[in-house]
């Protein structure tokens, strides 16, 4: 595929919550080798209030809903990884939000490497799903076909256009 025959789509997630204490933290080595995932090796996601979407973020983590987890691990996209991760409601989600109960979440890794600069982008690698360096998420079209059939009302999608080269 090249830039200009595919739509991308810049997405900014719900933050439904932080890090948590039991976290686990990369090191520059990871960082080098699995590029801005790898400050992360093991999540704790700690929710403190939540809108309903299947997708959410705590840069540079993604946590997907078991419903959406299922759908990617039967559809034909595969440039993910899904990992389990801890999750947690803090004190504040369950007194705000106590009638709440939160899904089952996984960690999601998009594996495809792109430049973000405002609304352009450069260097896609060619995959449905991608990461900038500074953890900016990045889909197809074909893969936002996807998520938008699970909750993201919470999730602002900007198309992005290939920067262009004079």
């Amino acid at each position: 595929m090249t830039n200009e025959m595919v739509e991308l789509y810049f997405l900014e997630p719900e933050v439904s919550g932080n890090h948590g204490e039991q976290t686990v933290y990369g090191s520059a080595e990871n960082v080098k080798r699995e590029g801005i995932s790898g400050k992360i090796q093991f999540l704790h996601y700690e929710f403190q209030g939540w809108l309903g979407d299947d997708l959410a973020e705590a840069t540079p983590a993604f946590i997907i809903s078991s419903r959406l987890e299922e759908a990617l691990r039967n559809s034909h996209l595969k440039d993910c990884k899904i990992e389990p991760c801890l999750i947690t409601a803090s004190d504040e989600f369950k007194e705000r939000q106590p009638d709440i109960a939160i899904p089952a979440f996984y960690r999601w890794i998009p594996l495809g490497t792109i430049d973000v600069e405002g609304q352009t982008y450069k260097n896609w690698s060619g995959h449905h799903f991608c990461l900038s360096a500074k953890g900016e998420l990045v889909v197809t079209k074909t893969a936002l076909d996807l998520l938008k059939k699970f909750s993201m009302d919470h999730c602002d999608v900007i198309p992005l256009t290939p920067v262009q080269i004079s």
